[in-house]
């Protein structure tokens, strides 16, 4: 009787950590109510992006090509957030265009960042004009 008195202590003990836990991982990741309900993708776009034609265009592009892998660009655990200030138009372009033939090549960035984020069977080799990649990499600044 006194193990199974144990036995229920310990089992409720560990009921209310894990309870604890999983209602703090829900805070800390802005989850606070549960509706049923879809909702509609809206990217995040911050008070700093500058809505241009340019923009709105590039948004467009990402919303159909991209969002598959990325949720937006701006949230907190996203990666995409100060990438083109990070690597540079150039190469950002050719990481979404070319990724196939920098990792053949062994660049080391692209392998870096391979190897970072996983080397998933995902490579960016998208076939954009010119003006598309400018009005994507102009959505990612």
């Amino acid at each position: 009787m006194k193990r199974l008195k144990l036995i229920l202590l310990g089992f409720t003990g560990m009921l209310v950590v894990v309870t604890s836990f999983i209602i703090w991982l829900l805070k800390v990741n802005g989850i606070t109510e549960f509706d049923g309900e879809k909702h509609r993708y809206q990217p995040l776009v911050s008070k700093d992006d500058e809505r241009t034609p340019e923009f709105e265009k590039g948004l467009d592009i990402f919303l159909n090509d991209c969002r598959q892998c990325h949720v937006t660009k701006n949230k907190l655990h996203n990666y995409l957030d100060g990438v083109v200030d990070e690597y540079g138009e150039q190469f950002v372009a050719m990481y979404i265009t070319e990724q196939d033939s920098l990792i053949e090549n062994m660049n080391y960035l692209a392998l870096a960042i391979k190897k970072e984020w996983g080397n998933n069977t995902s490579n960016h080799n998208f076939k954009y004009s010119d003006e598309e990649l400018s009005y994507l990499i102009e959505y990612l600044k």
